[in-house]
């Protein structure tokens, strides 16, 4: 496999300070027991969920999103060098374990949810907002503009777990950090998951990232940090990883410490 270069872009990308602020900012927008409809209407994006049919057409658009994580040197999922194929791998890969959607494109939840099965949900922008825009890392354009940010809820696929979920994959591209996207994500899993049946939810991300921060303005509680568990894009250090868990079934008190913690 041949050394990739940075992707190039047709706009400024944030600088890694830029990052940490946007990240700082995109876990004060709205409170903690807000609606995903709630912060997604402040952020200006609709939460979608993904079909198997739509996901090959979106795909490049979140690998792309990938791409441009990796060059500020965020932790995603690959170590240079990489290639656009094995990006779009990580989205198409999901296709068979997708949820199928019912006639009238709505869930029909029942418990126990299907073993190992994955809900992909997507925001995208008002259609009054004029998206930036988007290339892969061959510098193609891509289509879906639109679309800002994902994440995946994944169901156990063992019976004695089929209560249990977790959030993966969750992506919003920077350009639009600050804005809520990611909580609003979140929210909306937190709330497809119940419907479910999905009790106990679970995540890991970066010690210190943007997620950590989402995670945390959101009620999750911190099961651990395993040190030195993942490298970045260059492989330049090994680095610390925060696990987290959320009982989806006990309610949250708006008035605890940390709903009231500046975060």
């Amino acid at each position: 496999m041949s050394s990739v270069a940075p992707i190039p872009v047709p706009h400024t990308l944030a600088s890694s300070t830029e990052v940490s602020e946007i990240a700082n900012t995109e876990a004060k927008v709205g409170k903690k027991n807000d609606s995903s409809e709630a912060i997604g209407k402040k952020a200006k994006v609709s939460i979608e969920i993904v079909s198997s049919d739509q996901l090959p057409s979106i795909a490049p658009r979140l690998a792309s999103i990938v791409s441009s994580h990796m060059d500020l040197d965020m932790s995603t999922f690959f170590t240079f060098p990489y290639d656009l194929s094995s990006s779009l791998r990580l989205f198409t890969s999901i296709t068979s374990s997708l949820i199928p959607l019912t006639q009238e494109e709505k869930y029909q939840p029942s418990f126990p949810p299907p073993a190992g099965g994955i809900i992909l949900l997507v925001a995208k922008l008002y259609p009054d907002e004029k998206p930036l825009g988007s290339i892969d890392m061959e510098g193609n354009p891509t289509g879906n503009q639109d679309i800002v940010g994902s994440v995946q809820l994944g169901f156990s696929g063992m019976p004695n777990g089929a209560f249990r979920s977790e959030v993966k994959r969750m992506l919003v591209d920077v350009r639009y950090g600050g804005r809520g996207i990611g909580k609003a994500l979140l929210k909306r899993l937190e709330a497809e998951a119940i419907k479910w049946g999905s009790t106990t939810c679970m995540l890991d991300t970066e010690q210190g990232s943007f997620g950590e921060k989402l995670y945390r303005s959101c009620g999750w509680t911190e099961l651990g940090v395993l040190p030195k568990f993942h490298w970045p894009p260059d492989k330049s250090e090994k680095r610390s990883t925060v696990f987290f868990y959320k009982h989806l079934d006990e309610d949250e008190d708006e008035d605890d410490d940390y709903a009231s913690k500046d975060v």
